[in-house]
């Protein structure tokens, strides 16, 4: 398994849209048109360099050239690459981050930005242990244990490529006091393994697998570096 994360730079609307097309050329032509629709400049930033960072690890790691890279999706939603059945890939995005896992097994991955919600939303959402583990933590820590909650719940979810159809509350995410982070699942599904990650501080992120472990490091790079990589291909 290799983790890695791209940090997006503050940009004014000029370069940002600069940058856009800089990327535009690596993508398919469903992700340009769909990055066009986007109302906010980061959105589409970040949904480019999304499939752009996978489309460059698939080239590095099996010598595919970009443009021949073909997405489809399986009954689930799920994207799969065309050419390389084995490959497994996820990927999520939040403020300022796009976070993408590979494997060669399925593997779910989600990072949340830590802000201000209504805590409500977990009594819908959370099982009944998990809802009491928040309310049992300090006000001042709430939101922060919420979204590392959210995004382990989320990490799962994906691996499975169910969606939310799966049901949120049918299982428990658990994070210890010393920081292990763990799942109980439901009977019928496999062991999982789940894995949180301090990236930022302002930021939740975890990975999922099924294997005996998650990668231990992530490899952090910048939409500049991404742009240097690309055009040495």
């Amino acid at each position: 398994m290799k983790i890695f994360a791209i940090q997006l730079q503050p940009l004014d609307d000029k370069n940002a849209r600069k940058q856009i097309e800089q990327l535009k050329p690596f993508v398919s032509l469903e992700k340009r048109v769909a990055a066009e629709r986007f109302r906010f400049l980061i959105d589409a930033r970040r949904t480019l360099l999304g499939e752009v960072l996978i489309r460059h690890i698939i080239h590095e790691m099996y010598a595919l050239p970009m443009e021949q890279i073909i997405f489809e999706t399986e009954g689930n939603g799920k994207p799969v690459v065309r050419q390389i059945p084995s490959f497994h890939f996820n990927l999520s995005h939040s403020g300022d981050w796009v976070v993408g896992a590979v494997d060669d097994a399925p593997v779910g991955i989600d990072i949340e930005e830590i802000k201000p919600i209504d805590l409500a939303i977990a009594k819908r959402f959370f099982s009944a242990d998990e809802y009491q583990d928040l309310l049992s933590q300090p006000a001042e820590r709430q939101e922060a244990y919420f979204f590392h909650l959210w995004s382990m719940k989320e990490a799962f979810i994906k691996l499975t490529g169910k969606g939310i159809s799966y049901g949120l509350s049918s299982f428990t995410a658990r994070l210890s006091e010393d920081g292990q982070a763990t799942l109980r699942l439901p009977d019928h599904e496999a062991p999982c393994v789940v894995q949180t990650y301090s990236l930022d501080p302002a930021y939740q992120m975890a990975v999922c697998t099924r294997k005996p472990a998650a990668a231990e490091h992530v490899e952090i790079l910048t939409c500049e570096n991404m742009l240097s990589r690309l055009n040495n291909v």
